[in-house]
């Protein structure tokens, strides 16, 4: 299995695993990887947004450089902000670990350690992220 597929499998079933089908609650998950090089991408991304909720979540691997950014989208008139989730789960004690340490640690799973880690924060600590802040009638 490549990179990008072994990338793309980890964060769909991880996703899976924690907040079931995509559409069934009504989220888009994405796929992107820059074009090859020498055969393999210089960075893939796995992307979740609520169509709703006027934010995503983004996980970029930049494979030359080694590092792993996750990232919470919050769109704002007239563009948008990124906010490392990194720092926002420091800030509010959800954990110590971040990217670094798991890329340090994750071995032959890398991307399932990566994905587990920030799924189960979500889920355990602020599983609204992406719900959208008011509804229409």
């Amino acid at each position: 299995m490549g990179i990008t597929a072994e990338y793309q499998s980890a964060f769909t079933s991880s996703f899976q695993e924690f907040f079931g089908n995509a559409k069934d609650i009504g989220w888009e998950l994405y796929h992107l990887s820059s074009e090859p090089e020498n055969d393999f991408p210089s960075w893939l991304t796995f992307t979740i947004r609520n169509p709703l909720g006027g934010r995503a979540l983004v996980f970029r691997y930049q494979r030359l450089e080694n590092k792993f950014y996750a990232l919470l989208k919050v769109q704002v008139i007239p563009g948008e902000e990124n906010w490392s989730l990194d720092q926002l789960f420091h800030k509010k004690g959800y954990t110590d670990l971040d990217a670094d340490d798991i890329l340090s640690s994750g071995g032959e799973w890398l991307f399932h350690s990566l994905a587990r880690h920030y799924f189960g924060i979500i889920i355990s600590f602020c599983p609204r992220i992406l719900e959208p802040d008011y509804f229409l009638d």
